[in-house]
């Protein structure tokens, strides 16, 4: 794993040990304010997935290595974004399986109006982010015209232009799923609008563009197949699949984000920063889409998940600190990949960290903020991407704390050690409370929203010159 211990091997230059200077001429200068001191920010935690027979469990429950076969699986060579809408695209195919279940869910106390609502919702936020990586691989000269579409005209009965296998045409004609469904075939021919091919799902297709080889690609069957859990034939509990189904849903989007966040390094070495600020977006909505998901624990019943929770013999512990959400381990990685596109600043800015501490970085920021954002807003536009991550990041973990207390219960979750305070050594606290990634970009801000509140404007328009 990533070591994270950032003052063991980091340079201390990304942390602001003295105030960055402003070379201003003197007759220009109005007074001589004293710049405010900062503390530098520290880093102290690392995070860390659950013990490995917890991992284990989780990952035999979900039947995640069966699941990563198929995000991992290949048909066509040339099309480079398959890595990453493959997964997208079975994380809704499992969304359509979700809303098939909880409508055929016979106990008579479910609250389904409000399950048709939160599930719609999750499946338009993934339509919208399938949407986004469409058009921004559109966008790309490398990689346009490499998705593999049908016409309907083709008169290929190999590869159809529409889904043969996916459960959204099928929920279309059924009565308790006909409004949903088609809300969210609507939502497929809004949101593919910009691309120049649709998915293929049975929406509308007004336009009559191509469509996505939506069978070959997602392989809905093969999906479906994997909706049972091992615990089926002694576990009565109807919780049990809409517990399995959401989290299959989350860790396919993990996957995707952990495959965006791979071609961000990618693009940042190659220097393709408007690109790499493309999929750093992308990061940020999916972190949001996976709060989204979470809450759907919020309307499953107490009691039932309380008994499916015992039956699974998930329970806390005093010495395990972990949260639940650590027993993922893709999701550990995937948070320390988010972290640690600090280490990535001084490439972005072109300066290399100073040794002896001092603010270099943080003034190469100021300097592109202000004096060079028309000839570097690419760089701009990256910066403030990757710092979207990190709130997005933190505002999910602080969700889930909420979630696991409301849904759990303060005992539960206090025996996990997520009540206890940031001292406490609570990883899953630490994670929304400590510093911020990128103290250099933080620092820039703070000294020039502080010329602006002195009465610097004009210096700073004209006279700025920063070393």
């Amino acid at each position: 794993m990533v070591d994270l211990h950032w003052k063991l091997n980091m340079p201390n230059s990304d942390m602001p040990s003295k105030s960055p200077k402003l070379s201003i001429s003197d007759k220009s200068s109005p007074r001589n304010n004293s710049l405010p001191l900062l503390q530098p920010p520290s880093i102290t935690n690392d995070i860390s997935a659950a013990a490995p027979p917890l991992c284990a469990a989780y990952d035999y429950y979900l039947r995640l290595p069966e699941v990563r076969k198929l995000w991992e699986s290949r048909e066509f060579p040339n099309w480079s974004n398959e890595p990453i809408l493959k997964p997208a695209l079975q994380a809704l195919e499992i969304t359509f399986r979700f809303i098939s279940t909880v409508l055929s869910d016979p106990r008579p106390y479910t609250n389904r109006t409000e399950w048709n609502r939160r599930l719609e919702s999750i499946a338009t936020q993934q339509i919208e982010i399938i949407a986004m990586l469409c058009e921004d691989e559109e966008q790309n000269p490398e990689t346009r015209g490499t998705v593999p579409t049908a016409y309907l005209s083709s008169g290929d009965s190999k590869s159809r232009s529409y889904s043969e296998t996916s459960l959204l045409p099928r929920l279309a004609t059924w009565y308790k799923s006909k409004d949903v469904a088609q809300r969210i075939l609507l939502s497929v021919e809004c949101q593919m609008m910009r691309c120049s091919y649709t998915l293929g799902l049975g929406e509308p297709n007004l336009a009559g563009k191509p469509s996505l080889r939506y069978d070959t690609v997602c392989k809905p069957n093969e999906v479906h197949a994997l909706k049972t859990t091992p615990y089926d034939d002694r576990i009565e509990n109807y919780e049990n699949h809409t517990v399995h189904a959401t989290h299959q849903i989350v860790e396919s989007w993990i996957h995707v984000s952990r495959k965006l966040l791979e071609r961000i390094s990618d693009a940042i070495e190659g220097r393709r920063m408007e690109k790499a600020a493309e999929d750093c977006y992308a990061v940020e909505r999916i972190w949001k889409l996976l709060a989204d998901i979470e809450d759907v624990h919020l309307m499953m019943d107490p009691a039932d998940f309380l008994k499916l929770k015992n039956q699974l013999s998930v329970k806390s512990s005093s010495y395990e600190t972990a949260a639940f959400c650590m027993r993922s381990k893709e999701l550990v990685n995937v948070t320390k990949m988010c972290r640690d596109l600090r280490h990535r600043v001084p490439e972005i800015l072109e300066v290399e960290a100073d040794p002896k501490g001092g603010p270099r970085i943080q003034e190469a920021a100021m300097k592109l903020y202000v004096a060079e954002k028309k000839s570097g807003f690419e760089k701009v536009h990256l910066l403030q991407a990757m710092q979207a991550i990190e709130v997005s990041m933190k505002r999910f973990f602080y969700g889930y704390k909420q979630v696991l207390t409301v849904v759990m219960g303060s005992s539960e979750a206090n025996g996990n050690r997520v009540g206890l305070s940031c001292d406490g050594g609570d990883s899953l606290t630490h994670m929304f409370l400590e510093p911020t990634y990128f103290p250099s970009l933080d620092a820039a801000k703070t000294f020039l929203g502080y010329f602006w509140d002195n009465d610097n404007k004009w210096v700073l328009e004209k006279k700025v010159n920063l070393l």
